[in-house]
C-alpha cells in the first residue's frame, strides 16, 4: 500500500508538472518567463522540460532574457543547444558555435568551463584550435620581439587571434541568428569570448589552463570533428532526430499500414519514470483539417477507454515531427518554424487518412486508433509522389524538352502545377486562393484537381507533338501554347489554302488577315461571346490534326481548347475590331506585335 501511495503521489506531481509546462509553452513570452522564474522550484521546473521544448522557449522568449533560465538548465539541455546550433549539416559551424558558447558562458561561466573540459574536451579544443595561434616560451627564452599582438596570462603561454576581423555594424538581431557570416569570416564575438574563457579558466586552475592549451596544440581537427559528429548523431537519434539521409524515409510510401498492437489501446496512466516527449508542437494542432477533427473524436473516445491514450498519440506525433525536422534540415527557432512543420504533418496526415478510407472524422478516428501515425503520414506522402513521378516521367519525353522550351511556355496555370510537382517535396498550386502560391496537399480533392490538370498538360503535349510547328519561323509576339495553337488555327481556317500545311509556320499574321477573322469570331448574336459553331471549329481543326473526329478527342485536350475559347471571350470580347492593337494581344502572333519572346514575357505583356 505504501508503494502504491508513493507512486500515486509521483504520478500526480508529474501530471501537475506536465500541465504547467503546457501552460508555459502556450503563454506569451513575457508571461512564460515569469511563470518559470516565479515557480516554487524554478530549477526543477526548468530541468523537467524536454530539451526541444526548452530550446523552443529560449528562442520564443529571447536568448538574452532567457539567461536566468539557461543558468538553471541541465547539462543535457545545454548539450542539445550545442548539438542543434553548432553544426551545419555534418560540419561544425564556427560562427554559430561561438554564439552558442557565448550564450552559455554568460549564463554560468565557471560551470561551462568545468563541464566543457570534463565532458566535451575535444569540442572545446576544436573551437580554440580554429581561432587562436599559440606559442610556448621556455623559461630561459626572452620574449620574442614580435609578440606585441600576443596575449599571455603567465608569461609562458602566448596566444593571439590571427583571423580577427573588424566588427560588423550591429544589425539589431539576437544571438544565434539564422543568417550567420560567410565561411572564412571569424565571428566578432570569438576573440573576446575566448580571452574571457581562458582568463576565467586560469583563475580557476592554472594547471588545467596549461593542459587545455597543450592539448589544443596537439589536436587533429578532422578526427575530432568526425568523432564529435558521431556522438552528436547518437544523442539526437535518442531524441528521434535520425540523420537526414535516414529521416528522409518518412516520405517513403509504406508497403501496407501496420496495425497498432492491442496493448496500446485503452487509457494509460502517466509513468513518472519515463521521459516526457516534447510538447511545443501541441498548440499548433488546430484548424479544420481532417486530422485535427479526427483527433478530437479520439480524445472524446479516450474518456470511455475505447481509444489509445492521447499521450501515446502525442508521442508518435512528436517522433514524426522530429523526423520531418531532420529530413527537411530545419532549425526550430521561431513559432512559424514549428508551425510550418506541424502544418505539413497535419496536411499529410489528413491526406493519408482520406486515402485510407477515412473521409469523415469518425471514420478517420477509427484509422488513428488502429494504425500508426507515421504510416498514415507516409500514405499521404505517397499520393503526392505518384503525381511527381508521373510528371517527371512525362517531361523526359515531352515536346517541351525536345524543343528546349521553358515551362513558362505552358502558361501560368500549367506552369504553377508543374512547378509544385518538380520540387523535392511536391506541393499543391493554390495560386493565392488561400493567400499562398503553394501549400501542402491535404485532401484527395487537391490530388484529383492536380491530376486533372496534369492530364490536360499531357494531352496538350501529345497534340503539340503531332502539330510539330516550325519554331525557327517564330519572330513576333509571345510564344506560349495558346498563341501557337490559336495562330495555327487562324492560318488553317483563313486565307486561300484553308488547310494545315505539313510544316506549320509561326510567322506573324498580318492585321489585314487577322481583323476579318477576329470580327467573324465575335459576330454572333450574343455580344462579346463566341458562338458554339465557331468554338467547335477549333475542336474540328484539332481533330483533323490528330486524325480523329472532334468528339473522339481526349477529354483533357477538349477541356484545354474550351478554356482557350473562354479566355478569348474574357480578354477580347469587349474589343472592337477597329481598336485591335497587336502589342496587347499575346494570344496571337501578329505582325506589329512585340519582338520574339519565348519565356512568356515580352514587350506586349505576359500570359
Amino acid at each position: 500500500m505504501s508503494k502504491d501511495y508513493k507512486l500515486a503521489n509521483r504520478t500526480r506531481q508529474a501530471l501537475k508538472g506536465h500541465q504547467l509546462r503546457q501552460d508555459i509553452l502556450a503563454s506569451a513570452p513575457e508571461k512564460a518567463l515569469d511563470m518559470i522564474l516565479e515557480a516554487p522550484s524554478p530549477a526543477t521546473l526548468t530541468q523537467s522540460f524536454p530539451d526541444q521544448d526548452l530550446y523552443f522557449l529560449m528562442h520564443r522568449i529571447g536568448v538574452h532574457d532567457f539567461l536566468p533560465v539557461l543558468a538553471m538548465a541541465s547539462s543535457d539541455q545545454w548539450e542539445y543547444i550545442l548539438d542543434v546550433e553548432a553544426w551545419d549539416d555534418d560540419r561544425m559551424d564556427l560562427n554559430t558555435m561561438a554564439q552558442a558558447l557565448a550564450l552559455l558562458f554568460k549564463a554560468d561561466p565557471k560551470r561551462l568551463l568545468r563541464w566543457g573540459i570534463m565532458k566535451k574536451p575535444e569540442f572545446m579544443e576544436f573551437f580554440l584550435f580554429h581561432h587562436i595561434q599559440m606559442v610556448i616560451r621556455e623559461h630561459d627564452d626572452p620574449p620574442p620581439s614580435d609578440f606585441e599582438d600576443y596575449i599571455t596570462l603567465d608569461d609562458k603561454f602566448y596566444f593571439r587571434f590571427p583571423d580577427k576581423k573588424i566588427s560588423r555594424e550591429d544589425d539589431g538581431q539576437e544571438l544565434l541568428p539564422g543568417d550567420t557570416p560567410h565561411e572564412g569570416q571569424a565571428h566578432d564575438e570569438a576573440p573576446e569570448l575566448i580571452e574571457s574563457m581562458l582568463k576565467t579558466l586560469a583563475e580557476m586552475d592554472l594547471s588545467v589552463f596549461h593542459g587545455l592549451l597543450l592539448e589544443t596544440a596537439a589536436l587533429l581537427p578532422a578526427e575530432a570533428e568526425e568523432e564529435e559528429y558521431r556522438l552528436r548523431n547518437i544523442r539526437l537519434a535518442e531524441k528521434g532526430f535520425a540523420p537526414p539521409h535516414e529521416a528522409i524515409g518518412i516520405y517513403q510510401p509504406p508497403a501496407a499500414p501496420r496495425k497498432r498492437p492491442a496493448r496500446l489501446s485503452g487509457s494509460q496512466a502517466l509513468d513518472p519514470d519515463q521521459p516526457m516527449p516534447p510538447q511545443f508542437f501541441a498548440r499548433f494542432i488546430q484548424g479544420e483539417l481532417l486530422f485535427v477533427q479526427a483527433l478530437d473524436r479520439v480524445r472524446q473516445r479516450q474518456a470511455a477507454g475505447t481509444a489509445p491514450a492521447i499521450s501515446d498519440l502525442h508521442n508518435e506525433l512528436a517522433a514524426l515531427i522530429n523526423k520531418i525536422i531532420s529530413a527537411d534540415r530545419l532549425k526550430i527557432r521561431k513559432s512559424k518554424d514549428i508551425q510550418g512543420a506541424m502544418e505539413k504533418a497535419g496536411a499529410y496526415l489528413s491526406l493519408g487518412l482520406e486515402a485510407m478510407g477515412g473521409t469523415e472524422p469518425e471514420a478517420a478516428a477509427d484509422i488513428i486508433c488502429t494504425a500508426y501515425i507515421e504510416d498514415i503520414f507516409r500514405t499521404g506522402s505517397r499520393e503526392g509522389i505518384r503525381l511527381k513521378t508521373r510528371a517527371m516521367a512525362w517531361y523526359e519525353t515531352s515536346f517541351l524538352k525536345h524543343s528546349t522550351l521553358p515551362l513558362s511556355f505552358l502558361g501560368e496555370s500549367y506552369l504553377g502545377v508543374l512547378g509544385g510537382l518538380f520540387i523535392q517535396r511536391p506541393m499543391f498550386f493554390s495560386n493565392y486562393a488561400e493567400k499562398v502560391l503553394y501549400r501542402h496537399f491535404r485532401s484527395l480533392k487537391d490530388i484529383r484537381s492536380t491530376w486533372r490538370l496534369l492530364d490536360e498538360i499531357l494531352a496538350l503535349d501529345d497534340f503539340l507533338k503531332v502539330l510539330n510547328p516550325d519554331l525557327s519561323t517564330f519572330t513576333h509576339g509571345v510564344l506560349t501554347y495558346k498563341s501557337m495553337i490559336l495562330t495555327l488555327w487562324l492560318k488553317a481556317t483563313t486565307g486561300s489554302a484553308k488547310e494545315l500545311t505539313p510544316d506549320p509556320s509561326l510567322a506573324p499574321v498580318s492585321l489585314d488577315r487577322f481583323i476579318p477573322f477576329f470580327s467573324d469570331l465575335f459576330s454572333g448574336g450574343n455580344p462579346g461571346r463566341i458562338d458554339e459553331a465557331k468554338a467547335e471549329s477549333l475542336a474540328r481543326w484539332a481533330g483533323e490534326v490528330m486524325g480523329q473526329a472532334p468528339d473522339n478527342l481526349a477529354a483533357p485536350l477538349q477541356a484545354t481548347l474550351f478554356s482557350l475559347i473562354h479566355e478569348l471571350e474574357e480578354d477580347y470580347g469587349a474589343v472592337s475590331p477597329d481598336r485591335v492593337d497587336p502589342r496587347f494581344m499575346p494570344h496571337f502572333l501578329l505582325a506589329g506585335g512585340p519582338k520574339e519572346s519565348i519565356d512568356g514575357i515580352g514587350d506586349g505583356g505576359a500570359d
